[in-house]
């Protein structure tokens, strides 16, 4: 692509024989014209070179997040482990973005000053990876009185065997009888 503003070092015409100094002229001319280059007009994606641009060639702090078209960083930029703890801001996880499974639900009517336990999970994986968290709904108490209610994860095992037992036991300290819809979840 020719550029029509850019003057010939040496004009010459149709026919007009070349002499070794034109030509030694012109050499020294282009080299000097390369060496006091500024580029004035902004280049296009097509005149850099797939590559051309590497990290050392980049200033520090030359990309900030204007720069950054909205959605260009997803997972597969992400190198894995480079979110850590220290990168998420307070308050910016929520429990819409965790991701709960049920591992088990029920319900039970539980007298005052009561106690029960049910089965959650037998042989579990390994509690020591496996964080259950029992949520409860109290669905109705009896009237003259209140409910108190805790629910307690429990793990059994009885020797020789090393499956473990999840349980959870649910606690009514309240002076009335209520029902109780419970259930357990873990990470997915």
């Amino acid at each position: 692509m020719a550029i029509r503003d850019i003057p010939e070092f040496i004009e010459v015409g149709p026919g007009d024989l070349i002499r070794a100094e034109d030509w030694n002229g012109v050499q020294q001319q282009m080299r000097e014209s390369l060496r006091t280059h500024h580029h004035s007009r902004q280049i296009d994606t097509d005149g850099i070179a797939d590559g051309a641009i590497t990290a050392s060639k980049m200033a520090p702090g030359s990309v900030t997040q204007a720069n950054i078209a909205a959605s260009a960083v997803n997972t597969t930029q992400l190198a894995d482990r480079a979110v850590t703890t220290a990168k998420i801001a307070d308050n910016q996880v929520t429990g819409s973005k965790l991701l709960f499974n049920t591992v088990k639900a029920g319900s039970v009517v539980l007298a005052s000053n009561g106690s029960t336990e049910a089965l959650v999970q037998s042989s579990a994986p390994s509690t020591k990876t496996t964080i259950y968290f029992p949520t409860l709904s109290l669905i109705g108490t009896a009237t003259g009185g209140f409910a108190d209610v805790t629910a307690q994860m429990v793990y059994k095992q009885t020797p020789p065997s090393t499956g473990i037992d999840v349980y959870v036991r649910l606690v009514n300290t309240g002076s009335a009888q209520t029902t109780i819809f419970w259930q357990v979840l873990t990470f997915a």
